[in-house]
């Protein structure tokens, strides 16, 4: 029987074999952790699919997880038993909470206005401008931390988001009001960069996938830096070397965080949802939309929008208004 940690380090390194997010693969482990005690306690003859079946209903009853983080513990599950084990589950009947459709909000243009002035930039964190990055690309809370200096592409006013949700690339349109900020910004990194050459000439950027073997010198230009880099360097959960990594995503969601609550919208203003606000507040149409926000299938991006709602036309109003009217 293998150890926990013999089993945890064999889905890390299948998820790191098929390039899945670092975020993944964090979460996968997680689950497949819990899975592994949690299977301690059940008798060793259970068939894996029943196995599986108490583990979730566990999660829904005994924890009472929300829908979401159940279906996270199940991905987790049917990753493990298909891609590492090579036993893909068959029919698991477990007990599991019903995910409901959110109704997708949006804070109004006036809400957006107020949470920009309230932003706070601090030391090596430009925070207004990731807001407007956010707000005025559509991005999600990564994209813009995301950033290297080559994928800023100034004749076109355009920014390629690489990778993005799905391993798929798209291109945005660049705010004009983002522009002299955002090169001052590259101006900024470029700092960063020259220092790292002339201080730490061995510390480089990541790379994705095998790029770092195929072009050894491309960690280290200037190119490939990124456009908001984090303060200090760190060591690679990959490779063990130290590197220069990006800005990290808490930083933009607590300057978020304080800014809502300095306007009182706290715990309703968040990166993300800055992104629902450029969807509800874009006047492209949805298939442009679609392709601006990086979606697969148009009915998620028509979930920002609600024209039917709009257009009706309400029984009440038509009963009151004709006689308001009637009486001035």
């Amino acid at each position: 029987m293998k150890s926990l940690n013999d089993v945890v380090e064999m889905v890390r390194t299948r998820v790191r074999t098929i390039h899945f997010a670092y975020s993944t693969e964090q979460t996968y482990c997680h689950w497949t952790a819990r899975y592994y005690s949690y299977c301690l306690r059940l008798p060793w003859s259970m068939p894996p699919e029943k196995k599986a079946e108490a583990f979730l209903s566990y999660l829904a009853t005994g924890v009472r997880l929300s829908a979401r983080s159940q279906n996270q513990a199940f991905s987790a599950l049917l990753f493990l038993y298909k891609e590492v084990l090579h036993r893909p589950l068959g029919g698991v009947d477990a007990l599991r909470a019903k995910d409901y459709r959110h109704e997708r909000t949006a804070p109004s243009r006036d809400q957006v206005q107020s949470l920009r002035l309230a932003v706070v930039d601090r030391p090596n964190t430009p925070s207004r401008l990731l807001v407007d990055l956010l707000y005025g690309c559509g991005l999600r809370v990564k994209e813009p931390l995301e950033l290297r200096i080559q994928d800023i592409l100034w004749e076109e006013n355009h920014l390629v988001i690489r990778a993005a949700k799905g391993f798929k690339d798209r291109r945005v349109p660049l705010p004009r009001c983002c522009i002299e900020p955002l090169r001052a910004q590259v101006v900024q990194a470029s700092k960063v960069w020259e220092l790292d050459r002339q201080k730490h000439p061995d510390v480089g950027v990541p790379l994705p996938n095998s790029l770092e073997r195929k072009y050894p010198t491309a960690a280290f230009s200037r190119q490939w830096f990124w456009v908001f880099p984090a303060a200090e360097h760190c060591r690679s959960p990959f490779t063990g070397k130290q590197v220069r990594y990006h800005l990290l995503y808490d930083a933009l969601q607590r300057a978020v965080r304080e800014a809502a609550t300095r306007i009182g919208l706290q715990d309703f203003l968040t990166p993300h949802v800055l992104r629902h606000a450029f969807a509800t507040h874009s006047r492209e149409s949805i298939e442009s939309l679609r392709q601006l926000m990086g979606h697969v299938s148009i009915e998620t991006t028509s979930g920002y929008r609600h024209a039917v709602v709009d257009k009706a036309s309400n029984p009440l109003d038509d009963l009151i208004l004709p006689t308001q009217r009637g009486g001035l």
